[in-house]
């Protein structure tokens, strides 16, 4: 039995040690104690069995305000604790191309469903978000455009959130998921997003018109209320 194998054994003797039955009951933990110190799982390792995560690729490798802000809002709604991650690897033609991923942490499915939902929002935010860039005047700045897309999206992910409340079903352990990032991922440092409309003079209209188009945004069930990747709008 290797160590893989005896978690997941002590996973179901601490089931089993739940037992109505106390002599069974007894016997699991006993049994459990046991795996524990002939494979030196701590109770800290143990109680980070069910803790999952899930990376999902971003619309952009910079560090948007409002691709971010709806990373959070996801996380936040499904239980999760979720941060950003950018690497870089060399294509076939030897060019570094970099990419951004946002990873949700949570316990059993929550976080497999939560990068569902971000990512079928931050396709459709990206989505309309072109749509409006479009939309301007041909004589204005790429600056400037990229300004008021920015300045739609905020507005789009604010009308999201009754959405995402709608479908989520939280249930949080955030000192266990904190403690699991801590872990796996020591290294993470704090990021900087990057804001196009800061210092720009932009009209409300630009982010109330996504708000109107975030109203529309939707997300699918699968069957039995887990996500199928099948769905993706």
């Amino acid at each position: 039995m290797n160590r893989d194998q005896a978690i997941a054994k002590i996973k179901k003797c601490l089931a089993l040690g739940k037992s109505a039955n106390p002599h069974e009951a007894a016997t699991a933990m006993r049994h459990a104690q046991k795996l524990m110190a002939e494979h030196n799982v701590s109770d800290r390792e143990l109680s980070m069995i069910d803790v999952q995560e899930v990376r999902v690729k971003a619309c952009s490798t910079a560090l948007n305000v409002w691709e971010a802000s709806l990373s959070n809002m996801v996380a936040d709604a499904f239980g999760c604790e979720n941060f950003g991650i950018l690497s870089g690897t060399y294509n076939g033609a030897g060019n570094y191309v970099r990419q951004r991923h946002y990873v949700f942490v949570g316990v059993d499915a929550a976080p497999s469903i939560a990068g569902y939902a971000f990512e079928v929002l931050s396709r459709q935010c990206a989505k309309a978000r072109l749509a409006h860039i479009q939309k301007q005047p041909k004589n204005c700045k790429p600056i400037t455009k990229t300004a008021r897309g920015d300045e739609f999206a905020k507005g789009w992910v604010v009308a999201v959130a009754d959405l995402i409340d709608r479908f989520a079903n939280p249930e949080r352990n955030e000192a266990l998921l904190l403690a699991y990032i801590e872990d796996k991922h020591p290294d993470l440092t704090k990021a900087k997003t990057r804001d196009t409309t800061k210092g720009r003079k932009l009209d409300h209209g630009h982010r109330l018109a996504g708000f109107i188009a975030g109203e529309s945004a939707q997300i699918n069930r699968g069957v039995g209320g887990i996500a199928e990747r099948g769905l993706l709008t």
